[in-house]
């Protein structure tokens, strides 16, 4: 990942990243009025001066994102960061603030004296799949775009007597961790966007992790049940007999005594990550938010996990972890340093995937999970969950 943004940064301007740029207008020829030479002779004052320079007042002129324009989801200190991923920097970034939050993509045009508007954003050129997004003003923000993707979209004015439609422009989001707003919540990720062995994609919006639920306010509850459609908590700080989770009765809850880093090789954690483990083999527990108390040690353990059996690279795994450096929850502290925590996951690492070198991590891991108790249809189940092409 980190050689991807390398190479997609050398063609993103600073302009890119925080300003709108230029205004392109959007007449196109087949929007130009046109009169054929019969037509003058005989219907000439069908469309009459007047008119025609009223109709070319009220079009629609797609300001920000620029065309073609590439677009980060991360403020421009995690952004410069994943380019060089030097850990010693994250002691010198933390200054206990929230920076796992998703920037907005700030969408802005030009219509004048029109009365609303429509956004239309799509993945696809031709707009099917798109979605519509209405407004009374000549621009919005949206933060919960997909890494990586590219993007087209146009807007809809409606002025007093017609609908107006722009052009349609496009822009890609850099390929990135995707960080995820949830109010009152610390060090909330989409673990979705890498790539695996296999040529696969971790999928979005199926897997959530992040720090403990005990401040979420109502805001964050209605993002997490009615926007993300989270069904189940995978609570790992303490094994809790009848728990209930905060986001509400309807939310199956699941509670255990999780191990971190090296200790998941004690038989006195087996158990408990046995049973962790296999609340990704059942599909009807999906959407997951799992967390400890900072989401970063249990929690980075979990993930490590999940995203090596499914075949990420080392790699992107070890970026993945250290984004809960620029989250408040998850920050530097003494004890806790990146430089140390880098040491429990080459632990972690010897610990559940010991030697054979020549083999895959995902390989390796699958086998250690096998002699644990871990069946290989859940295995396959948990990659089928969490996989697509």
């Amino acid at each position: 990942m980190r050689r991807i943004i390398s190479i997609l940064l050398l063609f993103i301007s600073a302009a890119q990243l925080t300003a709108c740029g230029s205004v392109k207008n959007t007449l196109t020829e087949n929007d130009t009025v046109t009169i054929t030479a019969k037509e003058t002779v005989t219907e000439m004052s069908v469309i009459t001066e007047t008119e025609a320079e009223s109709d070319n007042a009220k079009n629609v002129i797609l300001v920000c994102p620029d065309n073609n324009a590439t677009v980060s989801l991360l403020n421009e200190e995690i952004t410069n960061w994943l380019n060089d991923q030097n850990i010693e920097k994250l002691t010198e970034i933390f200054d206990w603030t929230e920076k796992c939050t998703p920037i907005p993509v700030v969408f802005e045009w030009n219509a004048e004296d029109a009365n609303s508007f429509e956004l239309h954003i799509s993945q696809n050129e031709d707009m099917s799949g798109k979605t519509v997004y209405r407004c009374d003003e000549d621009g919005m923000s949206l933060d919960d775009l997909y890494p990586g993707t590219e993007y087209f979209w146009y807007v809809e004015a409606q002025f007093d007597e017609k609908t107006v439609k722009s052009d349609i422009n496009k822009f890609r989001t850099l390929m990135a961790p995707k960080t995820v707003k949830i109010d009152g919540v610390s060090n909330v990720r989409d673990l979705g966007g890498y790539v695996t062995e296999e040529g696969k994609h971790i999928k979005y919006g199926v897997v959530y992790r992040g720090a403990d639920l005990t401040h979420i306010t109502d805001e964050g509850i209605k993002k997490a049940v009615d926007v993300l459609g989270i069904r189940t908590e995978l609570d790992l700080r303490n094994k809790y007999e009848n728990g209930v989770s905060p986001l509400g009765e309807n939310i199956k809850y699941v509670s255990v005594s999780a191990p971190y880093y090296g200790y998941v090789a004690w038989d006195k954690y087996k158990e408990a990550l046995l049973e962790e483990i296999r609340v990704f083999a059942d599909p009807d527990n999906y959407p997951i938010y799992f967390h400890c108390a900072l989401g970063r040690d249990r929690t980075g353990t979990l993930a490590y996990i999940l995203l090596a059996v499914c075949g990420v690279s080392e790699e992107d795994i070890y970026t993945d972890y250290y984004m809960s450096f620029f989250s408040d929850m998850g920050g530097y502290t003494d004890a806790a340093n990146p430089t140390e925590r880098k040491s429990q996951l080459h632990a972690l690492n010897l610990a559940i995937a010991p030697g054979q070198l020549d083999k895959p991590l995902s390989e390796k891991i699958a086998k250690k999970l096998i002699k644990l108790g871990i069946t290989e249809e859940e295995i396959k189940a948990i990659r089928a969950n969490l996989t697509e092409e």
